[in-house]
């Protein structure tokens, strides 16, 4: 054998065995769950604290990332997250703001986006969103409530949607609608059952974390998405984000979901032994339209695909009026 030949088996070799090693490393490094907040304020508009002051709050109550969302301003992470080992992420991020309250968060961002103009509410709506996809970032669509701002009507035209406010820790955001006015949960059925793809999150709209907690005040800690990804970074959040791979939440929290090509199923955590009263949870399956398709006690909750439904999604309720609500499975009837 030649030298050359027995160079190139060497390399053969050598490269499989990096390939191998690879693999390993893959298969050891599953996806894990990412709890964030994608709507925060800071005195860089109308919040009461700096934004490092605010970094510091979600670090130490247990989040993994968040995008502050200053009105029509852009925080660049990496002024303010300067530490690489701390598990903490801080996404580039603005709410893009206008006079009409029709408002849209710029998820994953990385220079200000300008107010947007329009003479309706869509036409201000998709200018927003074009704006946040021109840089590569996740539109969000905030608090249509909020002022009684819009409806599903108004979004039912709008291409290149991802996401929908249909909860929120702001105490004059009205997300659950007067029985006149939708609430934002029957926004988001009305959106999907009419063949929008469009994933619905909760969020703080956090202004107050200086000032004291209340139920009238806007603070911290009262919604929050929570993503499967196989690593921290921007590119991973925002993929989960945009691909409906994560859950909603206002407080209840989920340990798996699994969606299949037959079934959904949702599975809690045990409850802590620690707790004297813990809460009872029951999870309700809804599909087109918003109807009611079942409802679970059980853990793992599971509802099994007839074929019919347009798509399938869960909202779980604590028995203390907390919420999670998992993301759609798409099947037939709905693009």
């Amino acid at each position: 054998m030649g030298k050359r030949s027995l160079l190139t088996v060497i390399l053969t070799a050598f490269g499989a065995v990096l390939a191998q090693m690879g693999a390993a490393q893959i298969v050891a490094t599953p996806p894990r769950w990412y709890k964030g907040n994608l709507h925060t304020h800071t005195i860089n508009s109308d919040g009461d604290s700096p934004p490092y002051d605010v970094l510091a709050w979600y670090k130490r109550n247990g989040y993994h990332f968040l995008v502050i969302t200053d009105h029509n301003t852009f925080t660049d992470p990496a002024l303010f997250d300067t530490n690489p080992n701390d598990n903490f992420l801080l996404v580039g991020g603005e709410e893009v703001t206008n006079a009409r309250t029709v408002h849209v968060n710029a998820v994953g961002i990385s220079r200000v986006i300008p107010r947007q103009n329009g003479s309706t509410v869509t036409e201000l709506l998709q200018a927003s969103i074009d704006a946040v996809r021109a840089q590569g970032g996740l539109p969000l669509i905030n608090h249509p409530n909020f002022g009684w701002a819009f409806t599903a009507t108004e979004m039912l035209p709008l291409k290149r949607t991802a996401l929908l406010e249909i909860a929120s820790g702001h105490p004059l955001v009205n997300h659950s609608g007067d029985g006149r006015i939708p609430s934002t949960e029957q926004m988001w059925d009305q959106l999907l059952s009419a063949g929008v793809r469009i994933y619905g999150v909760a969020v703080d709209d956090a202004h107050n974390v200086r000032e004291e907690f209340s139920r009238t005040r806007a603070n911290p800690g009262l919604g929050w998405v929570v993503v499967r990804a196989t690593g921290l970074t921007r590119e991973n959040i925002l993929a989960a984000l945009g691909g409906g791979d994560f859950y909603a939440s206002t407080g209840v929290t989920l340990k798996e979901i699994r969606p299949t090509s037959t079934s959904l199923e949702v599975e809690l955590p045990p409850a802590s032994p620690t707790t004297s009263s813990p809460p009872h949870f029951r999870v309700v399956f809804i599909g087109k339209d918003g109807r009611e398709l079942s409802v679970s006690n059980d853990n793992p909750a599971i509802y099994s695909f007839v074929g019919n439904e347009g798509y399938v999604r869960a909202r779980i309720e604590d028995s203390n009026g907390l919420r999670a609500w998992t993301q759609p499975v798409f099947l037939g009837g709905v693009r």
